[in-house]
């Protein structure tokens, strides 16, 4: 029977929302809550790897026949500042032959996302904000679990422990093989299975760097204070101004009871993007193994695991690909395996395949379903070249601006192509070790509504103090009006200290 609710003195928009809940109640047997299908790739293989069989139509062919302004206001209904079909992940496509320079794409591109009206947020190396059109399908995805949970847990490749469906697609994105993907639920999660799962005995050395974050450096901690393992850290020019200065660094550094080189891709003090290939050789040709935090890769650079010839790589797509809370990936290069104990299983003592790390326990698999969407929008609407030049052109922009308003002495970011990223470091006071002004950073926030963070840093295995900066993330929701405010907002700040 039709599902009619009174419509009577409600807006044009709400009878339509409530008729096209009642149609669908009719036509599939479930409530529609969506209004975003158009964004989601491979639709009907994404229903039939979960076994459901439907009533000979979709919500696509629900949307169509409603015409895309109909989806658009079904969709403003469902959430707050929800845009409309013309904004759409799907409508962003009719735009790419435009100059990738083009602000109108850009401003497309921001509209994908739910960030507070007003509201400059310049931090996505801490976390990344979710596109609108991702908070609907993962609505759609638990609900499609919490429907039948048994069958979502045994019979599914997306819901189900192995999660293979997203591991094949991520793999895809990474340039790496199914079999060497685990999903994890962050960066830090990644390196601790890493460096708890290798059998590194006393006296064996990890070489690292004074700029790795705590997630990358602790594990490795917990091995020396355990195992008697030595760990050593090696300084790092602030700016760096080539590759061959950091590579150095690290062959200089090299003893023959050296195991591990372990070290950030992108840092998160400096935002240096440091030479990956050229280090995972150098650690190849010594007979060393790499492992590498890339937390901040994901998302920003365009990478291909198997060219970059790194035996681990942990990441975090909850950052720069803005993927929800909890979502990690760490990658095993094949033939690591045997050579890495399981922290975490309830399979085996033993890592005969991924599969053995991937078995955890209950997992929040609609979350991790989300990557498959990101991973799409990214690929496929955008475009990962096109994401990587855009975020560095702001980093560059930026950076030109830092030292334009101070010097160029307050910036501790590479200006070298290669080693830049879309984290910008920079203190444009006098003295660079004081904590309590660059602590305006706050002030930001408080005053003009712009939200970056303070880091601080030894360049010096000799320095008594920690070098502070304050650190600015520009992704592909920010604009160059965004990098204008933030300078012209903190020199403000600064005349009235």
């Amino acid at each position: 029977m039709l599902y009619r609710p009174a419509l009577t003195g409600l807006p044009a928009t709400m009878r339509l929302f409530f008729f096209a809940c009642g149609y669908f109640r009719a036509y599939n047997e479930k409530t529609f809550y969506g209004g975003c299908d158009m964004a989601m790739h491979k639709d009907q293989r994404m229903q039939d790897d979960r076994g459901r069989s439907g009533s000979g139509g979709t919500r696509r062919d629900f949307i169509k026949m409603f015409g895309a302004a109909a989806a658009g206001s079904v969709a403003g209904l469902l959430l707050p500042g929800a845009a409309g079909a013309e904004d759409s992940p799907e409508s962003l496509k009719n735009l790419l032959l435009q100059d990738p320079g083009d602000e109108l794409f850009w401003a497309r591109v921001r509209r994908q996302f739910v960030i507070k009206p007003g509201l400059t947020y310049m931090n996505t190396g801490t976390e990344g904000s979710i596109p609108r059109f991702v908070l609907y399908r993962m609505q759609q995805y638990f609900r499609e679990f919490t429907e039948n949970p048994w069958d979502a847990i045994i019979g599914s490749m997306v819901f189900g422990p192995d999660m293979k469906d997203t591991r094949i697609r991520i793999a895809g994105f990474l340039g790496a093989d199914e079999g060497e993907i685990l999903l994890t639920h962050n960066t830090t999660e990644g390196m601790s299975f890493t460096a708890n799962g290798l059998e590194l005995q006393e006296g064996d050395e990890v070489l690292t760097t004074l700029h790795e974050h705590s997630a990358g450096l602790v594990c490795w901690e917990i091995l020396r204070e355990r195992r008697k393992v030595t760990l050593t850290q090696i300084e790092l020019p602030t700016p760096a101004s080539d590759t061959d200065e950091i590579v150095d660094a690290f062959a200089r550094a090299i003893t023959p009871r050296t195991r591990v080189m372990s070290f950030c891709h992108v840092n998160y003090t400096t935002g240096l993007r440091m030479p990956v290939k050229e280090l995972c050789q150098l650690a190849q040709d010594n007979g060393i193994i790499s492992v590498v935090d890339g937390a901040h890769a994901i998302g920003m650079l365009n990478l291909n695991l198997h060219d970059l010839g790194c035996d681990f790589y942990a990441t975090s797509p909850h950052k720069w690909l803005n993927a929800p809370p909890g979502t990690g990936v760490l990658y095993i290069r094949n033939g690591m395996l045997d050579q890495l104990w399981p922290t975490v299983t309830e399979v085996s003592p033993h890592a005969t395949s991924i599969s053995v790390l991937q078995s955890r326990g209950q997992q929040c698999t609609p979350a991790f379903a989300c990557l498959n969407d990101l991973a799409d929008f990214q690929e496929y609407t955008i475009g990962k070249d096109r994401i990587q030049s855009r975020i560095l052109a702001l980093s560059s922009y930026l950076k030109e601006k830092i030292k334009e308003a101070w010097n160029a002495d307050s910036l501790f970011s590479s200006t070298a192509e290669t080693l830049s990223s879309g984290i910008v470091s920079f203190n444009p006071f006098e003295d660079h070790f004081d904590i309590a002004k660059a602590k305006i950073y706050i002030q930001l926030k408080e005053k003009y509504k712009i939200i970056i963070r303070r880091v601080d840093f030894k360049n010096r295995l000799s320095d008594s103090k920690k070098t502070q900066a304050m650190r600015v993330s520009t992704h592909i929701f920010n604009s160059y009006r965004d990098v204008d405010k933030l300078i012209s907002s903190l020199q403000a700040l600064m005349a009235d200290i």
